[in-house]
């Protein structure tokens, strides 16, 4: 019975020595928290003064900071909280190089989308033609620049075709 006393007074001192290490990880994971909500807002506002070509690219950074600052806040937090964060980080490390082997396609063209629209090699409603399609572009987005062929068909290039092939853009006639 007395063991049983000491070792319901050591797991309560336990407890009352990890509350406070407990409540600052917390603490530091809703300030990141908050942060990350506050960054995704004004670059979704700033998103909305900038040119519709752009919009896209503010988003994508509104999302980012916001998803960065979850990860970075929960791994700050955890280790707070005294937990040993290294092998999580570690394991974080190796996911993102499998998925970014695995999904090397998506992320081309998803990069590729990014290039597109910060530097703008055609707009839309410019007719191009690359790797044997041509058409109207009505659409650009991270993963696509879709086309509207000379028949009315839709043709979605991948983005990688896009930037690593010569696009010739017909020059703008106006009538």
């Amino acid at each position: 019975m007395n063991d049983r006393i000491q070792y319901l007074d050591q797991f309560w001192l336990r407890i009352e020595q990890a509350v406070p290490a407990v409540i600052a990880g917390i603490l530091i994971f809703l300030v990141f928290l908050t942060a990350a909500i506050i960054a995704r807002r004004l670059l979704r506002r700033l998103a909305g003064r900038v040119k519709a070509d752009k919009r896209p690219l503010a988003g994508l950074a509104g999302e980012t900071v916001y998803y960065t600052g979850l990860v970075i806040g929960s791994i700050t937090g955890l280790g707070t909280m005294g937990i040993d964060v290294s092998a999580l980080i570690a394991g974080l490390g190796l996911s993102g190089f499998a998925l970014g082997f695995a999904l090397r396609d998506a992320v081309s063209n998803l990069i590729a989308g990014i290039l597109i629209l910060v530097y703008q090699p055609y707009r839309y409603g410019d007719k191009i033609s690359v790797a044997g399609n041509s058409g109207v572009v009505s659409d650009i987005n991270f993963r696509y620049t879709v086309l509207v062929g000379e028949d009315g068909s839709t043709i979605h290039v991948p983005n990688g075709t896009m930037f690593s092939n010569s696009v010739v853009v017909a020059p703008h006639t106006d009538k």
